[in-house]
Order: structure tokens, then sequence, then C-alpha cells
């Protein structure tokens, strides 16, 4: 008997949870240019809302702390293949790391396969 074993080359996702859609009583603007961020729960707690296709979203593939307010999180193209042509949010949610203890929050977006970032504030 063989037993054969396909692994995939995905990233890990690093974010604790994602979710179609946005946080619970969060407004948002479904038109608006790339990324936003906004607390799940006060201090703790905050979620990333990434837009792209709904089958195929955004995958965070690193979290780094840059100092006591600063954090990088890096998202990859999603490894999933087809995808749909639609447009959708995606929450990606976070627990804030013990070394930020300032307030705000600064959150760059750092892409592996797009140039550019995108600097988040997290009030």
């Amino acid at each position: 008997m063989t037993l054969l074993v396909l692994t995939g080359c995905a990233a890990p996702e690093v974010a604790d949870a994602v979710r179609p859609g946005i946080p619970e009583g969060v407004e948002f603007e479904p038109l608006s240019e790339g990324p936003w961020v906004t607390w799940i729960e006060d201090g703790t707690r905050f979620a990333v809302v990434t837009l792209g296709s709904s089958s195929c979203p955004r995958v965070a593939t690193a979290l780094t702390v840059e100092d006591d307010e600063h954090l990088t999180l890096t998202f990859a193209a999603s490894p999933n293949d087809p995808c749909t042509a639609d447009l959708a949010p995606t929450t990606h949610e976070f627990d804030l790391p013990d070394a930020i203890t300032t307030r705000p929050v600064t959150i760059t977006i750092d892409y592996e396969d797009l140039s550019g970032t995108d600097t988040l504030t997290l009030e």
C-alpha cells in the first residue's frame, strides 16, 4: 500500500481569525481605497479589513513589532486558484502584541507581491 501526501506552498496565516465581511458594528465605505483598521476589543484586539476576491482573500504572513507604537503586517496573495472576480471585504483579527504600549498605534501594511505600503492608524 502506498500513501501519497500532497502539501501546498501556502504561506502561514498569522491572523488569529479570518472572516468574510467587516467586523460587527463598524461602518464601512465599500469603495474606499486600501485596507483599514479598527479595534475589536479596545486596547487588546484589532482587525485589518482588506478588499479583494471573496474566494481568494489576502493572507497575513508576518506581524513585526517595530517599536512600542508601531508594527508592520505583511500580506501575500491568496494561494487559492481560481479566484472570483468580485470585490469583497475580509476581516483579519489579531491580538495586539504586548510590546505595543503607546497609543495611537501605527500599522504599516507591506505586500509580498505588490510595490508600496499602506500606513494606518489605530486610535
